[in-house]
């Protein structure tokens, strides 16, 4: 097979590399199985294979800060095949040279991943979050009316699941619209954003980002956990986090939950839902075959949506958590107000 732009991802995804004709070797070492590969692809490969771990590091299988041209690749025990993953439009251009492609077969037994967001999910963190943006709305742009339906309207319209983002569009409607009740602005963008917004909301990130972060210092004590350790294992799934928190506001959230997981923070723009790539990422990593995703925003559902696209042959589901779900579910999602309740339902599946 020819790659090309127009070639399937998912055949591109999973490719036969030891094929004798026209493919590749693999070593039998992981660094021989990396050389390999970029010898014959050109660029970076960056190896995710479990005796290349250092023992008690799981979190490097999630290789989370590589570059996004860089192409992960997994061999698969005892056989002499190869899984790739990366950005569809990196794996597309691959140099154009005969590959013989191949569907694998079962990789074995069921492996369920249970993903999680944090914020409305694991942690009630609204009171925490709309405090922190209110006061930073009100320290930079005082004469701004706001209040948590100015919160909760951004949300709904999607794109803004992170809250230095959604602070940055709240200023930046102010400049265009001046001081006035961003709700009816919001309400008539559904379905289309302000794209032209976008390059001045990036500017205006980056100057609220310590403003929020310093009022999120004090905030954070409204929060709690909606969930413990223990509950999350009873259902048998292995556990992951994909949030919109950066990597700083991650480790608070270890603290306010009093356990840590896997995880793949919003640290840059392509696993930034509601991009699927974080959590590809974590499919791959855990080799999962069935993913339930838990969140409780439109940004989550439409991750959970896209990835599932990309790799059609794994089993997605998604869970609409919280108050607002019934704007974003689909009929075949979970959908219960709390975590809490999805749980045993996630257990029987694996009794």
């Amino acid at each position: 097979m020819t790659l090309s732009a127009t070639t399937p991802f998912t055949e591109v995804l999973r490719q036969r590399l030891g094929a004798p004709e026209g493919g590749l070797l693999l070593g039998p070492s992981p660094a021989a199985l990396k050389e390999s590969v970029e010898s014959a692809f050109g660029g970076s490969v960056s190896l995710v294979d479990e005796t290349s771990l250092q023992p008690g590091e799981p979190n490097q299988r999630l290789v989370v800060d590589c570059n996004p041209d860089t192409l992960l690749l997994r061999r698969v025990d005892g056989t002499d095949l190869g899984m790739l993953l990366g950005a569809p439009e990196r794996l597309a251009c691959l140099p154009s040279r005969p590959i013989e492609a191949e569907i694998l077969p079962s990789l074995g037994p069921v492996r369920r991943l249970l993903a999680l967001d944090i914020d409305g999910v694991l942690i009630d963190a609204d009171r925490s979050f709309m405090e922190a943006v209110a006061r930073t709305v009100a320290e930079l742009r005082p004469a701004l009316p706001w209040g948590d339906a100015s919160f909760r309207a951004f949300k709904r319209l999607g794109g803004f699941n992170n809250d230095f983002k959604l602070a940055a569009g709240a200023l930046a409607l102010a400049e265009v619209f001046g001081n006035v009740d961003v709700v009816p602005l919001i309400g008539a963008a559904m379905g289309k954003g302000f794209p032209e917004l976008e390059p001045r909301i990036a500017e205006l990130e980056e100057q609220v980002k310590p403003v929020v972060q310093r009022h999120y210092s004090d905030t954070i004590s409204f929060e709690k956990a909606f969930a413990t350790l223990e509950e999350l294992q009873s259902t048998g799934f292995e556990l992951a986090i994909l949030t919109g928190r950066p990597p700083e506001e991650l480790a608070l959230a270890w603290l306010v939950l009093g356990f840590s997981l896997p995880a793949i923070p919003d640290r840059a723009p392509h696993l930034r839902k509601p991009s699927p790539c974080g959590l590809l990422q974590l499919a791959d990593a855990f080799q999962a075959t069935e993913i339930v995703f838990a969140g409780d925003t439109v940004d989550d559902a439409t991750c959970l949506r896209r990835a599932a696209e990309i790799r059609p042959e794994l089993r997605w589901r998604f869970a609409a958590i919280g108050p607002e779900r019934h704007r974003f579910e689909r009929p075949e999602d979970f959908s219960f107000a709390f975590l809490r309740e999805l749980l045993p339902v996630l257990q029987r599946e694996s009794a």
